[in-house]
């Protein structure tokens, strides 16, 4: 077995003072490989565990015994194989692995916390589990292999491994990614040309968006929230080009307000429909024609309305006065045109924002 004399600087001046032997200097801490590393079996071991997203598994550890205090790293490793595929030839390019690593919170301390979603993560890349294939998958229960290593940073002769814990049923699956929006951005006079503080116009058909800007003065669209992606500039009036250098889309002759804005990409043009009134018209006034709507007073950027009266039953919100513009929904929290009505038991206050996606309102 080798061992590693350490002696430190301090020693060396004591011993030129006081003229140590060598047989003395034997007492200096010296570094053993270490033989001794155990991962503690946790109590949850024999449950069902279920990962979720903002969780943590907390496993403790022994400190391997190296002859002296060090504070080693650790990482996790886990396994769908009881022998973590020893004796295994190596996978083929495209096969899942045998383990997977799991990086620690908190590497230096024998406390190890994982977040959940990590090892999530690691178990989808032992099951071969992706975007593609998750849905053919089931979700199943499985016993999960796991093992501790330590070591000293840039020493490889203090690695080593711990036994192997069993988690015997923790429950797999795949978290799909949430679905982009397609959706279009403009980025413009009114909002200091940030792409984090405009309206997003959301698509309804292959290559055309719809939806609500407030504008007051010149503008883009975009297809990304940066300037990395196609920018529409102006080809002349309705025409878009995605030249880089086209020049922005004017304001509209009618000014600053709100504009209802119809993109089709496919044929490179828009319309910009300026929004006159917001309304509310339903059941409390006996659906009268949306002429009759009760009007609704906007915010400074027009991207708020609200409308004070009694209001119950199912309703509507309807713009210009006419149902050709017209949001709805069973759920206040997300209005779609042309959706089904909207319900409130009894409401004196109703408001409207049209600020981002989805469209909602409040009925108090």
């Amino acid at each position: 077995m080798k061992k590693f004399h350490i002696l430190a600087a301090f020693g060396i001046a004591v011993m030129a003072t006081l003229g140590l032997s060598s047989c003395q200097a034997d007492k200096d801490p010296v570094f053993t490989e270490a033989t001794e590393f155990v991962l503690n079996t946790p109590p949850f071991a024999d449950q069902l565990y279920q990962l979720a997203p903002n969780s943590t598994l907390e496993l403790t550890c022994s400190q391997p015994n190296y002859g002296m205090a060090l504070a080693p790293a650790y990482e996790i490793q886990v396994s769908l194989l009881e022998n973590f595929g020893a004796g295994q030839p190596t996978p083929s390019e495209g096969e899942p692995p045998y383990y997977a690593s799991v990086l620690t919170n908190n590497p230096h301390s024998a406390v190890i916390e994982i977040d959940e979603k990590n090892l999530a993560v690691a178990i989808c890349e032992l099951m071969g589990l992706n975007e593609e294939n998750y849905l053919e998958t089931p979700i199943n229960v499985v016993p999960l292999y796991v093992r501790a290593v330590a070591s000293i940073s840039n020493q490889p002769s203090t690695v080593i491994t711990s036994n192997t814990i069993v988690l015997k049923q923790v429950l797999t699956y795949f978290q799909a990614p949430a679905p982009e929006h397609d959706v279009l951005y403009t980025p413009g006079n009114s909002n200091g040309w940030n792409h984090a503080n405009c309206q997003q116009l959301e698509a309804y058909e292959e290559g055309k968006y719809r939806g609500f800007v407030y504008l007051n003065g010149e503008f883009k669209f975009t297809n990304k929230d940066n300037w990395d992606g196609t920018n529409y500039g102006s080809a002349g009036e309705g025409k878009l080009d995605t030249d880089g250098g086209a020049g922005n889309l004017p304001l509209p002759a009618e000014g600053e307000g709100l504009y209802y804005a119809d993109v089709d990409i496919n044929t490179l043009s828009y319309t910009l429909t300026y929004i006159e009134s917001v309304g509310t018209v339903g059941a409390y006034n006996d659906w009268n024609q949306a002429d009759a709507a009760a009007h609704m007073t906007h915010s400074d950027d027009y991207l708020k309305w609200t409308y004070e009266g009694q209001v119950s039953g199912e309703f509507k919100f309807v713009f210009n006065d006419g149902w050709a513009i017209n949001l709805g929904s069973a759920d206040l929290e997300n209005l779609e045109f042309g959706g089904p009505n909207c319900t409130t038991s009894g409401a004196t206050v109703i408001t409207l924002d049209l600020s981002k996606l989805p469209y909602s309102a409040t009925a108090e």
